[in-house]
């Protein structure tokens, strides 16, 4: 029977207006699909919120923790009292989002007292998004009339220890899938889940790194064999470039598996790195829409596209570091083992090497999942553990689609770090950060016509 999981993004559970539009989608397609799962995000800004909040705590600031949890609190109620009548409902809410938020201050004594912040802590603190707005999203859709029913996603995603950017155990995910949401999806339910949120399988809090939630959809359409997964945010599509940075990025209509984990990879910020791995073996599409503009077809994902290989479809900008030290010979091998023991839950392996007798240069790519800081704190961890290299912020550049050879296409004004194929011999560039808006508009020419390049 044709199954479709949907994750509604942070963009779409900001406000009241929103959350009623996602209820009109859940009621829409459950009329068109026979089984129906959903995955929802926090509130916008509140899993950042709640890491700044145990963040404060650590470093002592009593009185800014407490005033930034009362106003995630305040949205919450404004948003809860927007959306339900006075009742049981609302009641049921308000005391879920104050037990919460009351553990949560629990904690933050704790890491007062203590100084200290862990990895676990953190989790704990920023799964309270997912788990609210899951509840809200469940018992709005229940107050509507569709047979919707909350399903805590720690029962289901069983992860490894990784606290932070903890990785799926796939045979177990898939297991208490099968278990847990496969006797709801026969009775005609409708599981809402949290996304983001998994646990070890002692039972403690995990989190699956910045997006996601993402990955919660797409592991749970790969254990379900659902027929489509479709990822609804603010905007229409996938861009073929950051629109804030190139204004006249379009939608692209079709990518391949491989094209939407590049540019995930390199820097596009509207899913997962991780999110297609678990569709590419059964070959599940993906497609990306905007609940406010259903005439617009959105992005599909699939494991070919008709015009693969003949055109630039997206050129993307991703953070990184640029590591360089001259007149000294480098053991490659050695030093690689030294910077993943030190720093690599921020940093990928080097996505640029250039080596000869006496000169060495690096470039690693910073995940996006990684947050907002993870550049400055991987600079500031490399700065004290290689004192005799150079190490500077950049920008690293891909193509996405037809091989070209960026450089070729640039203004000489804009100065080249370094450039190299990738593992799939894709060229990259590694460019200044002020350098990044002009590079990536001169670039984005590309995919407006055929081009290809042997």
């Amino acid at each position: 029977m044709a199954l479709l999981v949907m994750k509604f993004g942070g963009s779409l559970t900001a406000n009241a207006q929103q959350l009623r539009r996602v209820i009109q989608i859940i009621h829409a397609e459950s009329l068109a699909w026979r089984r129906l799962v959903v995955v929802v995000s926090a509130m916008s800004g509140a899993t950042d919120t709640l890491r700044r909040i145990v963040e404060l705590a650590q470093q002592r600031e009593v009185g800014a923790h407490r005033r930034l949890l009362a106003g995630l609190r305040a949205d919450h109620i404004a948003l809860i009292e927007s959306l339900f009548p006075a009742g049981s409902a609302r009641t049921h809410l308000l005391q879920l989002l104050d037990q919460q938020l009351f553990n949560l201050l629990a904690l933050c004594e704790k890491v007062l007292h203590s100084g200290a912040l862990s990895a676990h802590q953190r989790d704990a603190a920023m799964a309270i998004g997912e788990r609210l707005m899951a509840s809200i999203v469940a018992t709005l859709a229940q107050q509507e009339g569709l047979p919707a029913a909350l399903v805590h996603a720690e029962s289901i995603i069983i992860t490894d220890d990784v606290h932070q950017n903890a990785h799926p155990l796939r045979d177990l995910v898939d297991e208490r899938a099968e278990h847990i949401l496969l006797p709801l999806l026969d009775k005609g339910i409708i599981p809402i889940l949290a996304g983001f949120i998994g646990a070890t399988q002692n039972g403690e809090t995990t989190t699956l790194g910045r997006g996601g939630s993402d990955l919660t959809a797409t592991l749970l359409a790969a254990a379900l064999g659902a027929d489509e997964v479709w990822m609804w945010t603010s905007v229409d599509g996938i861009m073929s470039a950051d629109p804030a940075l190139v204004p006249n990025a379009r939608v692209i209509p079709t990518l391949t598996y491989e094209e939407i984990g590049e540019l995930a990879f390199f820097g596009a910020r509207l899913l997962h790195p991780g999110a297609i791995e678990p569709l590419i073996q059964p070959k599940i599409p993906l497609r990306v829409r905007n609940p406010n503009n259903l005439d617009h077809d959105g992005t599909l994902v699939r494991a070919d596209s008709p015009i693969d290989g003949k055109r630039v479809k997206a050129v993307t900008a991703v953070d990184g570091l640029y590591l360089a030290r001259r007149n000294q010979p480098l053991d490659l091998v050695t030093f690689l083992a030294q910077v993943r023991k030190n720093v690599s839950s921020l940093m990928a392996d080097p996505v640029i090497v250039a080596q000869s007798y006496r000169r060495a240069a690096l470039v690693f790519v910073v995940p996006t999942s990684e947050g907002p800081q993870a550049v400055a704190e991987a600079s500031r961890q490399l700065q004290a553990l290689l004192t005799d290299w150079e190490i500077q912020p950049v920008k690293v550049i891909a193509a996405i689609g037809a091989n070209v050879d960026l450089h070729l296409f640039l203004d000489k004004k804009i100065r080249l770090l370094a450039s190299a194929f990738s593992a799939n011999e894709r060229r990259l560039i590694a460019v200044q950060p002020a350098d990044v808006r002009a590079a990536l508009q001169q670039l984005h020419r590309l995919t407006e016509s055929d081009y290809s390049q042997s």
